[in-house]
């Protein structure tokens, strides 16, 4: 599914804004831009930093850099600059967006405006107003429970938006206000944050007053005297339901991007399945047809007619195991992890791929060591790395001579890990693209998508591998990747010499096109 990300930001009810994986700003909604006073192209990277006070700006800087190295939800506050010119407190969640193996894609950020609830907190510990007084005047959702629990007050938003009284939502732990699979964890987290005398911050769905669950985040702040006791808990909630709904829809455009890259580089090799698919077959053919003619003689040799029907059912058995292998590839499965033997994994790429490198004049050689041990992981995804990796160089070499087209395949162990290397003979990365050939959507190919490589690095660190790119010496790319040994094949004595990635592994198999 299409869509313009900055309309849908846009329709959100809050300031939402988007950053790169470094912290630069990317996007940011009207209501944004409408509160700041700022235009996008004004504010865009780090620009958005006139807005903020200068007082407040080194402590703000510091805070995003921290929670951009940790990689993990964070919050942050400062004054900004509103339109009118009036600097302003506000509060700021930020998430990041990852991917299935945890890289960081984008930031999510909420601005809330916190001044009137910031004034309110400080009058309250100053006792100077009514207490529920200034909790209606903060323009969110707020309850004020005691140090032990009990809900002492709520604003008149709160009660609005339940559609329910006061002495209806004090019972709330036994109510419909809490989504029933999100009430036992929101109440270990407020619990937790009780005991041990902190703030905490949890997602979890309340029901509107029409019935309609929306997620919100439900941050719990702890007001104290000074003399650092607690006397109540304010509990302010952040409508984020849009928000995850954008992360929903854009997780699932990225899963379905994989997806499409992993059936696309397999189409590429239609020629190379005919033909492992034609040899069984054929052999079959040839070994009926012989068992017919054993059928033939007078009196017929039952012997090798048995013999012939024999090497039918193997080559039929040879045949099926193929196509399920070749299926496998295809099939839209969740990861299935096993004790995976590398080779055989290996071997049976490289036979998908021997067609493409026979149709592209590249001469394939594959070194394996002898004895690799096992590894823990999916056999399809780490199949659909070797494959994409393959594929890559045979295509790099498409401007090479004819007689200088090599692909050289080599797979050895060390003490944790065994390790892949795919070199080519083709011209070689640029300084450039060595920097970012892992990137998503970075290409140099007029056609590409730039989304491969960044899945096999996403798939190889799921797996808690590496996956990297160097140049060789005597021309040429190297792309290589580690997996680690299974705690079986570890344990087992009498493991082979472990090789390194920069040796040459003996050539238990040479297999060339």
């Amino acid at each position: 599914m299409e869509f313009d990300l900055s309309r849908v930001l846009d329709a959100l009810p809050a300031m939402v804004w988007i950053a790169l994986p470094d912290g630069q700003l990317e996007l940011a909604n009207r209501r944004w831009s409408e509160y700041t006073g700022l235009g996008l192209d004004e504010a865009h990277g780090w620009e958005w930093q006139t807005a903020v006070s200068p007082d407040d700006l080194p402590t703000l800087l510091e805070r995003w850099r921290s929670i951009l190295v940790s990689g993990q939800p964070g919050e942050m506050e400062a004054r900004v600059r509103r339109f009118d010119g009036q600097y302003r407190r506000v509060s700021v969640q930020c998430s990041p967006i990852v991917d299935d193996a945890g890289r960081i894609l984008k930031w999510w950020g909420v601005v809330t405006d916190v001044e009137d609830f910031r004034r309110a907190e400080e009058t309250l510990r100053r006792r100077e107003l009514d207490f529920q007084l200034i909790v209606d005047s903060i323009p969110l959702p707020v309850a004020v429970t005691t140090p032990s629990g009990e809900v002492e007050g709520l604003n008149q938003r709160t009660l609005d938006y339940f559609g329910k009284t006061f002495e209806e939502l004090k019972g709330w732990k036994a109510s419909d206000v809490v989504h029933p699979d999100d009430l036992e964890r929101t109440i270990a987290e407020q619990l937790a944050a009780h005991q041990g005398d902190h703030a905490y911050n949890v997602e979890s769905r309340h029901r509107r007053a029409d019935g309609v669950y929306r997620w919100y985040n439900v941050l719990g702040l702890p007001l104290r005297d000074q003399h650092g006791n607690i006397l109540r808990w304010l509990h302010l909630l952040i409508d984020i339901d849009d928000r995850r709904r954008v992360e929903a829809a854009l997780q699932a455009a990225n899963d379905r991007l994989a997806r499409a890259s992993q059936v696309a580089s397999l189409v590429e090799l239609s020629a190379s399945i005919a033909h492992e698919v034609n040899q069984p077959i054929a052999a079959a053919l040839a070994n009926a047809q012989a068992a017919l003619r054993w059928l033939g003689r007078n009196p017929p040799d039952l012997a090798e007619v048995r013999e012939a029907l024999d090497d039918v059912v193997k080559d039929g058995t040879r045949a099926g195991a193929v196509i399920d292998r070749i299926r496998s590839l295809f099939k839209n499965a969740p990861p299935s992890l096993e004790n995976l033997d590398i080779t055989e994994a290996l071997t049976e790429i490289v036979a998908l791929s021997r067609g493409k490198a026979l149709k592209n004049g590249v001469f394939l050689q594959v070194q394996l060591s002898e004895g690799l041990p096992t590894v823990r992981g999916d056999r399809v995804q780490l199949q659909q790395v070797m494959l994409n990796l393959i594929t890559n160089a045979i295509e790099a070499m498409s401007d090479a001579d004819d007689g200088n087209r090599n692909l050289r395949i080599a797979a050895g162990s060390d003490d944790d890990n065994v390790f892949v290397t795919v070199q080519d003979s083709g011209p070689g990365l640029t300084p450039a693209t060595l920097e970012r050939v892992f990137e998503p959507f970075y290409t140099t190919k007029p056609t590409g998508l730039g989304v491969g490589l960044s899945i096999c690095r996403s798939i190889i660190e799921a797996h808690s591998g590496a996956l990297w790119a160097t140049n060789a010496e005597k021309g040429g790319a190297v792309f290589s990747f580690t997996v680690p040994i299974s705690t079986s094949a570890k344990s087992r004595k009498g493991a082979p010499d472990a090789v390194m990635p920069s040796e040459a592994p003996q050539p238990l198999a040479d297999i060339t096109s």
